[in-house]
């Protein structure tokens, strides 16, 4: 089932080039943070979970249950108490093979291959599909990465930005004496 969410914050961002998941396996990838307060937002994956959780085939692939599935949507205040940028939200990983990379494109729907431009701490719209899996013992439903539209910056999550007001040329002393 494919959606489009609102405006949500991207976390662990690896769109432009794949990063190596637990396993070893590469992968395009981000977390996607979506503040409690944008119930529509909410209400947008929610439904689409819930929409899954009821299909007969869905239900079939559980083994005629769907009782004791993983379910994508995660609450930040309980599943990532120590990081900030997850508090008083909820969030969700996507992730796509190699073999199937996700488009990235600016608010006007350009495509992005600066991955400057892209970042953890921007906020995006992402298109996503949610599938049920059944697989190696683990059930549930799966999110399958397909694009993200860039719509504002935001504060970088997890690096430090440097610019060329971060030097301080008082802290040199007589320059002149090291020419």
């Amino acid at each position: 089932m494919k959606i489009t969410t609102g405006l949500v914050r991207l976390s662990y961002a690896h769109l432009l080039e794949p990063g190596t998941m637990p396993g070893g396996a590469d992968k395009y990838s981000g977390s996607f943070i979506i503040p409690k307060s944008d119930k529509r937002g909410v209400a947008i994956l929610e439904d689409a979970i819930n929409t899954i959780k009821n299909d007969k085939d869905a239900i079939a692939k559980w083994g005629g249950k769907n009782t004791g599935i993983r379910i994508p949507l995660r609450d930040g205040d309980t599943d990532r108490p120590e990081d900030a940028a997850y508090a008083d939200s909820y969030f969700f990983n996507a992730n796509a093979s190699v073999d199937h990379k996700p488009k990235v494109f600016n608010r006007d729907r350009v495509e992005i291959a600066d991955p400057e431009e892209i970042y953890s701490g921007c906020w995006v719209q992402a298109v996503v599909s949610l599938y049920p899996y059944n697989s190696n013992g683990n059930k549930g439903i799966g999110v399958g990465l397909l694009a993200v539209r860039k719509i504002k910056d935001g504060d970088s999550l997890g690096g430090t930005v440097v610019s060329e007001n971060d030097f301080d040329d008082s802290l040199l002393g007589d320059v002149e004496d090291l020419l």
